[in-house]
């Protein structure tokens, strides 16, 4: 059976426990579909699946609290009254798919003049960053993008994306226009994060790992990869540190081609 696949957390390996690991791990079963929890019981199920899993014994709840309140308010959750929550569950063939995961061909030299780049660069809103987005066939990042700033906009305890953090994502991901789109997370403190299910690796690994990189308002990018979710005795790649974003790209290079080598 598939384990949850965002297990790259700050417990794990810097990276934080975020919306797409709660996502990951209520569509694993953990929550029996059309029934009624109260939010502690969700909060509790989630921690210790978490914890079940490989994350750190000492995940407090209020680290899972803050990522649920954004699934709550999204379509996998109806609310009953206040605390009670029916969980909807995931529909009929939307379990996480796997995304096909292609080397990168050659990019285009840096240096070499694109109109989204500048347009990128003089971008003042987030609606801005968006358009540029669309415009450039990252639809499904936009969309999401739209989604998670309408949360911060309803709540006003939720945190939108940082500009410059967003700006630096939209920079990353036009830039390598051969990387599928990836799921699009806020960290808690309110940096893009984005996470790629990677391919089975080879027949003497196990496969459907996960890259994930949060980017800064500075140019620096926190990243960490794992060839395979956390498996007691069973050996597993795993890369991750804070490096400029193509030096990033360069040192995960081998996990986005699926290429995972002793």
């Amino acid at each position: 059976m598939d384990r949850p696949l965002s297990l790259l957390n700050e417990k794990l390996l810097g990276l934080p426990f975020g919306t797409a690991t709660v996502e990951e791990l209520l569509r694993s079963g953990l929550l029996e579909p059309d029934a009624i929890y109260r939010r502690r019981e969700i909060v509790e199920a989630l921690r210790n699946q978490f914890v079940e899993l490989g994350g750190t014994a000492t995940t407090t709840a209020q680290e899972v609290i803050v990522p649920l309140k954004r699934v709550l308010a999204g379509p996998l959750f109806e609310k009953v009254r206040s605390g009670f929550y029916r969980y909807v569950g995931a529909s009929p063939g939307s379990t996480p798919k796997r995304r096909s995961f292609e080397p990168p061909q050659a990019g285009t030299p840096s240096g070499t003049a694109e109109p989204w780049r500048s347009e990128l660069d003089r971008a003042a809103t987030e609606s801005a960053i968006v358009a540029i987005l669309r415009s450039q066939a990252r639809q499904t990042v936009a969309d999401r993008i739209d989604y998670l700033h309408g949360l911060a906009r309803d709540d006003p305890e939720e945190q939108p994306i940082a500009l410059e953090s967003l700006r630096r994502m939209a920079h990353f991901l036009l830039g390598h226009g051969d990387l599928p789109d990836p799921e699009v997370g806020t960290s808690p403190n309110g940096f893009a994060q984005v996470e790629w299910i990677l391919p089975d690796a080879s027949p003497d690994q196990a496969g459907n790992g996960l890259l994930a990189m949060e980017f800064t308002p500075s140019p620096l990018v926190r990243f960490a990869a794992l060839s395979a979710p956390y498996s007691p005795g069973v050996a597993r790649l795993t890369v991750h540190g804070t490096l400029p974003a193509e030096e990033t790209f360069g040192a995960v290079r081998a996990f986005t081609a699926g290429l995972v080598t002793g």
